[in-house]
């Protein structure tokens, strides 16, 4: 089978309701990362306190891959994929979350 007859075979095409695997798992990644304090303290804290590092980075990386994918749609006019978009949303949360945090612990303190 030639490359132009399998683009043209509905069976080959890709649904675009699924895209944005990518984008969900890192945007749930940031938000367990962001959970990763409330583990009980028995964990050393190497475990508890490492992925902090890692919710800002991978909140950004998880709207970056996301946000293609929404405007693809949006232009195309094709449904929204929800994994992008939940990836996105969650991503965002990954982001602000930190930062809410900190400015909260800036006025408090």
């Amino acid at each position: 089978m030639s490359h132009l007859k399998q683009d043209a075979d509905p069976a080959h095409q890709e649904d675009p309701r699924r895209r944005g695997t990518g984008s969900l798992v890192l945007g749930v990644t940031a938000v367990v990362a962001f959970c990763c304090p409330f583990l009980p303290e028995a964990l050393p804290p190497l475990v508890r306190f490492l992925p902090l590092y890692l919710v800002i980075p991978l909140g950004i990386c998880a709207v970056v891959w996301g946000s293609p994918d929404l405007w693809r749609a949006r232009r195309s006019e094709r449904p929204a994929p929800v994994r992008a978009r939940l990836g996105v949303l969650l991503g965002t949360l990954g982001i602000l979350g930190p930062l809410v945090w900190f400015f909260f612990y800036l006025g408090a303190g």
